[in-house]
């Protein structure tokens, strides 16, 4: 699996308040450098675990200039992996542990802003809610992909992360699909207009520059408090964003979506 972005910052034409075009890269691992499809030592259990699939949806992508002020990015509508203000980042690439992916990777979103200096960064884990609920075999890409999609009530998965668990000498499935839960529609035929837990995740990293820096997920933090080599009884497998089920508790503290912390699993990766 590919995990680190390959576009460069790019600039636009002059002026004073000329529109600027960023590449913001994204890198998934550990702090300590890239992901790799193999890990010991992962969660409650120190499991030894394999990365099967890594694929997000992220939107309202902003730069936060010197005065505070969030200036929204206007993505590049490529027509693959970035429409309107949603796009997604794909890090498996079909190979090896990730043989059910694609071979296309996605690491970077290019769009544009007003010429200036920014020092920060926002953006949602999540696709919004005017498009969560659409049909996805009708929509544009990147969300056409039915594999990131539930269903009309539950919309589609903001995040898809797989992991292979090594117990013993078996090996189990630990699925992580993050999205909305309990919403609510008028009939089964009908799109949601309400979910109780929307699970989406707003991410606000500071002293960001997009020239050089990039996007950390971290992965092992996301994790950290999970057992995943313990499912409990009468659950869906892994943690499919239900507000009542225990193996989601750690990785919606980490995200932030529970506990009244912050999430821990964004960050900035600095250039060394």
């Amino acid at each position: 699996m590919r995990r680190r972005a390959a576009r460069q910052h790019r600039l636009g034409g002059g002026g004073r308040r000329a529109a600027r075009q960023h590449s913001i890269r994204a890198a998934a691992g550990r702090p300590a450098g890239a992901l790799r499809p193999a890990l010991r030592g992962a969660g409650r259990g120190q499991s030894g675990v394999l990365f099967g699939d890594l694929r997000l949806f992220v939107s309202s992508l902003e730069l936060v200039d010197e005065d505070g002020r969030g200036v929204a990015v206007k993505l590049e509508q490529d027509g693959r992996w970035q429409h309107r203000d949603v796009a997604m980042l794909d890090f498996e690439n079909g190979q090896a542990s990730c043989r059910n992916g694609t071979p296309a990777t996605h690491t970077a979103l290019t769009g544009q802003v007003p010429a200036g200096r920014y020092r920060g960064l926002r953006f949602t884990l999540g696709v919004p809610a005017a498009l969560n609920h659409a049909d996805s075999t009708l929509a544009s890409a990147p969300l056409n992909q039915t594999a990131m999609f539930w269903s009309w009530q539950s919309g589609y998965r903001f995040m898809k992360f797989e992991l292979e668990v090594q117990n013993g000498d078996k090996k189990t499935g630990f699925p992580i699909h993050i999205g909305s839960s309990a919403c609510q529609a008028a009939n089964l035929r009908t799109p949601a207009t309400h979910c109780l837990q929307a699970n989406r995740v707003a991410v606000a990293l500071e002293q960001f520059d997009p020239a050089t820096d990039r996007v950390l997920l971290d992965l092992s933090a996301l994790i950290a408090q999970t057992r995943l080599d313990m499912q409990t009884p009468g659950t869906a497998p892994g943690c499919m964003a239900a507000s009542d089920d225990p193996d989601c508790s750690g990785v919606f503290e980490a995200l932030g979506l529970s506990g009244g912390g912050r999430q821990r699993v964004f960050s900035v990766l600095r250039k060394p």
